[in-house]
Parts: C-alpha cells; sequence; structure tokens
C-alpha cells in the first residue's frame, strides 16, 4: 500500500487527477464509493481538490451534463444497457497510470467505472431502467466526442400461422434488383408479390416503426401446400424497432384483415432470440392430408397394401424438383401413423403423421425411385400428389401458452 501510495503522489504531482479516478485504484480503502475512497487517499496524501482529471479528461465531474445529452426521443424503450468506447489517447492514459501506480485485486477499469456512474445518471435523468439481461435498448457513450448511439434491440413476437393460398413463406427479393425495385418486379423489390412474411410485415413494420424482418418458423410447407389445423408456430424478427409495445390483438386483426383470406394469424405473443433459435433447430413432427389421384383408378381393398407404410423408415434422396438449389444427399424419415380414405375412382386422401422432413410429394410419387418405398411403388401404379395441406405442427407454444 505505501508504495502504490508514494506512487500515486508523484503521479499527482505532474497531472491532476480526480477523486473518482484515485479511489479506482485503491479498492482496499474504506468507503462504499469509488469518490469516498478517493477523497480519503487525497486527503491522506495531503493532495488538493481537482476538478480537472488528466486520466478521465473530467468525465467523472461532468456526468449530469453528459447524461443530458443523451436524445432517447427518436426511440421509445423502457429498458437499457450502457456500453464505454475509451478512444485511444485515454486508453494510454489509463495504461500508463495502472503501470506507474500498480495493479492489485479489484481495481475497477475506467470502461467500467463510467458505465456505473452513467448509467446511474441516465437512469436518474431519462427515467429509463438498466438491465443488462434483457434490455431494449443498447447505448454506447464514445469518449472521443462525448456522444452517444443508440442500438435498439430487436423485437421477437412469437405467433401461429395458416396459409390458404399458393405463396412462399418467407420474403422473396426480385431476383434481378435485389429488392431494391426495378420494371421486372413492378418496382416492388419483390420476386413473389405476396408471402406470409411480407403480410406479417407490412403490418408490423409500420405500427413499430422498425427496418426489417426476418421469419423464423418451423420449418415451411411448398408454395402450392396450405396450412391449416393448429397453424405453423413462427418468430419474426423486427429490427430497429421505434417502438416496442404495441396491441398485439390489434395488429393480429390488422394483419389478417391486410391477408384478405390468404394466410390467418392465430395469435401474437412476446418472444426472444432464444425461442426464435429453439424454434429453428427443433425437428417437430408434422400430420398432412394428401390429395392423391393414381392413374388407371384405384380401389379401397388395393390401399390395404399401403398399410405397409406405417411405421416404415423412407430413404429418399433429395427430390428432383428441389435440385437446384438443395444438396444431393440421402435422408431417413420415418412415417408414424397412416389412414386413408377413398373419394374417388381415382383419388384418395392420405393422412400420414411423419417426423420432419420428409418429402411428402415424393413419399407418394417415388420420384422416379429417388424415394422407397412410396405409395407408387407399393401400390405398382403412378400416383400423385394434386395438393396437400399440412393440418398439424407438433410443437411450439399453443395461442393459449402466453
Amino acid at each position: 500500500m505505501e508504495d502504490r501510495l508514494k506512487a500515486l503522489k508523484e503521479v499527482a504531482q505532474e497531472y491532476p487527477i480526480c477523486d473518482e479516478c484515485i479511489g479506482r485504484l485503491f479498492p482496499d480503502m474504506e468507503g462504499k464509493n469509488n469518490r469516498e475512497r478517493g477523497k480519503k487517499v487525497r486527503e491522506m496524501l495531503e493532495l488538493p481538490e481537482s476538478k480537472e482529471c488528466y486520466f478521465c479528461r473530467g468525465i467523472f465531474n461532468r456526468l449530469e451534463e453528459i447524461a443530458r445529452s443523451l436524445d432517447p426521443h427518436p426511440y421509445l424503450f423502457e429498458t437499457f444497457i450502457l456500453g464505454t468506447h475509451l478512444d485511444r489517447e485515454l486508453i494510454q492514459r489509463e495504461e500508463m497510470l495502472l503501470e506507474r501506480v500498480g495493479v492489485v485485486e479489484g481495481i475497477e477499469s475506467l470502461k467500467k467505472n463510467i458505465n456505473r456512474e452513467l448509467g446511474k445518471k441516465i437512469q436518474e435523468i431519462h427515467g429509463k431502467r438498466y438491465d443488462p439481461e434483457n434490455p431494449d435498448m443498447e447505448i454506447i457513450f464514445r469518449t472521443e466526442n462525448e456522444r452517444f448511439e443508440l442500438h435498439p434491440k430487436p423485437l421477437y413476437l412469437y405467433g401461429r400461422y395458416r396459409k390458404y393460398s399458393p405463396m412462399p413463406q418467407s420474403k422473396w427479393p426480385c431476383r434481378y434488383c435485389k429488392g431494391r425495385g426495378c420494371p421486372r418486379c413492378d418496382y416492388t423489390g419483390r420476386q413473389w408479390k405476396e408471402t406470409v412474411e411480407y403480410y406479417v410485415a407490412d403490418v408490423l413494420l409500420a405500427l413499430t416503426m422498425g427496418e426489417e424482418t426476418k421469419l423464423h418458423a418451423a420449418g415451411r410447407e411448398d408454395i402450392d401446400a396450405r396450412m391449416l389445423g393448429n397453424g405453423r408456430p413462427f418468430v419474426i424478427e423486427i429490427t430497429r424497432p421505434r417502438r416496442r409495445r404495441i396491441d398485439l390483438e390489434l395488429a393480429r386483426e390488422e394483419i389478417n384483415r391486410h391477408g384478405g383470406g390468404k394466410i390467418e394469424v392465430l395469435c401474437l405473443l412476446p418472444s426472444s432470440r432464444r425461442e426464435a433459435r429453439e424454434l429453428k433447430s427443433t425437428p417437430l413432427d408434422k400430420v398432412y392430408v394428401a390429395h392423391v389421384r393414381c392413374k388407371g383408378g384405384v380401389k379401397g381393398e388395393e390401399l390395404e397394401k399401403l398399410r405397409s407404410l406405417e411405421g416404415a423408415v423412407i430413404t429418399q434422396r433429395t427430390p428432383s424438383r428441389i435440385l437446384h438449389r438443395r444438396s444431393d444427399r440421402v435422408r431417413k424419415r420415418k412415417v408414424k401413423k397412416l389412414s386413408w380414405r377413398l373419394t374417388g375412382t381415382h383419388t384418395f386422401d392420405l393422412v400420414i403423421e411423419a417426423e420432419h422432413g420428409l418429402y411428402i410429394k415424393e413419399l407418394v410419387s417415388g420420384d422416379d425411385g429417388r424415394t422407397s418405398p412410396s405409395v407408387s411403388e407399393i401400390l405398382g401404379k403412378d400416383c400423385f400428389v394434386e395438393g396437400l395441406d399440412v393440418v398439424e405442427v407438433r410443437g411450439g407454444r399453443t395461442c393459449w401458452d402466453g
């Protein structure tokens, strides 16, 4: 301690230093905070009180003024986390101070000290609440110009959607202009004018004044397939929202009006980045109804042969229809349950409960032998899916879990 006090006195004779910066160097000195500890050390060494400070440039003596310069009004938020970006000059001065006085356990860095004390002032002046676990806003204080940067955290909302008309799930920018707008896309920036995400995003971006969205869903159905039943779970991520608190039920109703009967959102609930990640990575079983047509006709007794598919493991190479965008590899997926209902001389409905990732159209057609066993292979006749409905996705929160 004596050597460190002597070293500090030598430093203080060369450079002005404030009580806050003295106090953080002496964590073993009695006192409830750095400023109180620094005052005791200064008085012990008979150093003059200094309003200026070479090592923090007087930041700790101007905390209220600095905090008032923050303008939070572009964004509506309640909680925040604060980070400080030290300029190179302050970093060099900090390193010199520690080198001369010495480092002991418990010394607080200049950055951490600013974060804590400036954070207190922001809470006091602007009525925001510091929340390091789940902040609405990340505030960065840059010492080189003593300005603040506001980085709103994305807003995550959970829901389940039904889809009744042919369209992709996610937004699909124009391949020619990459979303900027051009004559090819009628200046919409959209390859597909309608997607589930566009219908949801159009409303939510208007309400939150966010910049863009990203849809995280539990799998996806084919463009021409319907999503019915309990809906498909999804989390929509809204970046840089200016408003975070919106009436979710009114938002849901507006999305459904905007969807015009083509899509329907069953609920909107608060969510998180973690739920979005889990939803994308967790395999969920699904129940399908495939509306099948067989060339040459089909009889009820013939369909009994399909009982062999129940519990079967299906070997599938990447379907030929998506080889242009997926790697050619072999997958094995299980059919858990199977039932059927004859609907005509050439048609029947096939109800399939399957593991995540089983391609249902190819399970029926066989895809020229790329899928085996298949309905076509078992019945000995060419069969294909005329229409496909996803009627249940088993997993994710229900609309009553919120």
